[in-house]
């Protein structure tokens, strides 16, 4: 990696501002150079009011923040003053015109500026006179893009760049990790964020990825930190947010890269829920229908009738006109919204609860899907739908559904005489379950007292019995933790000092997932086989023999 012995320096060079190649669409408040001279010469500056360039009155960060400066038409200018007070978000030394734009240090100078962003163009020189130091804030960004970062006299280790506390480059590059101003000449651009991505979350959740613009001739390597760290994809596909940086890394030399990251932040927010908490009824007079709605958070609207806050996240709809269905609307903070249609009830119906759910169901991948119920009073029958409203019919007239597969269903009350609906349908979901799978792993073989390990690998599990066959794997039985076995609930059993009546035990585990609807998977069996050590003495010379159970050498 180009320049990678020096890259620990970077750690410190966070930056909260917006990393991007110069923009020079100029902003009120911007500056530019119309003359040589001193940076603290209001002579030196012109000032955009917002309409024209006007005669500056003041020099760049001597009232107010400013966005851009710019030294152009071929001025050179002298920093000859501390910026301290006003922040400028970023100085850019040459126009694109073809002259020698230039900022200059003077000789012993020890400046300390609020310069974010610090960008040398190609008609740009920054200059040293001869020894002098350039202070830049904490996380701040300095780099060229083809000018020249020099000095008028010997380069050495006395003409500095400092960002926040530590010493960024000198001139000769003698100071340890400091970089040479060669080096910062020689290195890359770092590419020009596409922007900051925010959106709320849509089902299925979508992926947000990361976007940048490199300098020519080079490509984006994006990252996690500012510095250091392994290359990664820049996806988002969660409710949440990251942040990636992105590095310009040279077509023909990958060695060859920038020395800043930019960072581009990906955020996707959570939509706000909206469910019905008081079901849709008719007035007195028939004329109209209200209901009530409680959010997870955020603002209720409706496309008819009077929306009223009554406590916290619960909403009141009221003097909605009998007939007219409506649309429930949740806005939260973030500009989420969230949409709930509602159908109007039949105000010339008696009045239908919404059916109790028999309760959601689950079942293993493989076996049959189980059938749901839902109850509703005498008169009624229930219709199964697809959708909260509108929707797709499934079965007409049944209080039990056998679906085909895992997928939410709703349903929906029905008076069998009138034929009046509930105003809501009941959601009930049926969930798929995948099975676990387990495979022990080797035998074992121990010599008596010895501890014996049983291992096994596992997918889709966390609960798991361990047992044992003591007549060579016909009957199993569990097993628990005590003086004989210790993890027995685990993924690795050990057999407790192992005696010979151990051997030729066979053991096992079952798998199973904590909630799952699938039967416990059962792996295959391993062999414990005990050998026994015994001493053989002839002619007062000992010979340690270890023979198996069944005596043989």
């Amino acid at each position: 990696m180009y320049l990678s012995h020096k890259l620990k320096c970077l750690v410190l060079l966070m930056f909260s501002f917006l990393v991007a190649l110069p923009l020079f669409s100029q902003v009120t408040g911007d500056y530019r150079s119309k003359a040589t001279g001193n940076w603290n010469s209001p002579s030196t500056w012109q000032f955009f009011n917002g309409t024209s360039w006007v005669n500056a009155t003041s020099y760049p960060g001597q009232n107010s923040n400013v966005a851009t400066v710019t030294i152009g038409s071929d001025n050179e200018v002298t920093l000859n003053t501390n910026i301290t007070t006003y922040t400028v978000n970023q100085l850019i030394i040459g126009d694109e015109s073809g002259g020698k734009d230039t900022l200059s240090l003077p000789d012993n100078g020890n400046f300390t500026v609020t310069i974010l962003l610090v960008a040398v163009q190609s008609d740009g020189i920054l200059t040293w006179v001869k020894n002098a130091d350039l202070h830049l804030p904490h996380g701040a960004m300095i780099y060229n893009n083809g000018g020249k970062i020099t000095t008028n006299s010997n380069c050495n280790a006395s003409q500095n760049i400092f960002i926040g506390d530590s010493k960024f480059s000198n001139c000769n590059g003698k100071g340890g990790s400091d970089y040479s101003f060669n080096e910062i000449e020689g290195a890359l651009p770092p590419p020009s964020s596409n922007g900051d991505i925010t959106e709320c979350e849509e089902n299925p959740i979508q992926t947000l990825t990361a976007s940048a613009t490199p300098p020519s001739g080079a490509y984006v390597v994006w990252y996690t930190a500012s510095s250091g760290g392994a290359s990664v994809s820049p996806t988002l596909n969660t409710v949440g947010n990251v942040t990636y940086y992105g590095e310009s890394v040279d077509n023909s030399d990958s060695n060859r890269r920038s020395l800043f990251r930019t960072p581009v932040k990906l955020t996707i927010h959570p939509r706000p829920i909206i469910t019905v908490t008081r079901s849709p009824s008719c007035n007195l007079f028939f004329t109209n229908y209200s209901l009530e709605v409680t959010v997870s958070s955020g603002t209720v609207t409706s496309t008819a009738g009077t929306v009223t806050n009554t406590s916290g996240n619960v909403w009141n709809i009221a003097n909605v006109p009998s007939g007219t269905n409506i649309v429930v609307t949740v806005t939260d903070t973030n500009s989420c919204t969230n949409q709930l249609p509602v159908t109007a009830p039949n105000c010339n119906c008696p009045f239908v609860n919404d059916p109790s759910s028999g309760g959601d169901q689950s079942y293993c991948a493989g076996d049959p899907v189980p059938s749901i119920t839902a109850s509703v009073n005498f008169g009624e029958t229930v219709d199964w739908y697809d959708s909260a409203s509108g929707g797709n019919l499934l079965l007409l007239g049944n209080t039990t559904y056998q679906p085909a597969g895992s997928e939410t269903y709703y349903a929906e009350a029905r008076n069998t005489i009138s034929n009046c609906i509930s105003g809501t349908r009941t959601a009930i979901t049926v969930i798929q379950n995948a099975p676990s799978s387990v495979s022990i792993n080797a035998d074992e073989t121990v010599f008596v007292g010895g501890n014996a390990i049983f291992t096994i690998t596992s997918t889709n599990a966390d609960s798991y019995q361990w047992q044992v066959s003591t007549d060579g794997g016909t009957v199993f039985n569990n097993i628990s933790d005590g003086t004989e076995y210790a993890g027995t609930q685990s993924t690795a059993l050990t057999v407790k000092t192992a005696g010979v009546n151990k051997n030729g035990y066979r053991y096992r585990v079952l798998a199973s997932k904590f909630g799952s609807s699938c039967s416990p998977t059962t792996s295959a069996s391993a062999l414990l086989t005990v050998n026994v050590a015994t001493v053989i003495t002839n002619r007062r010379i000992s010979h340690r023999v270890f023979i198996n159970k069944l005596g043989s050498l």
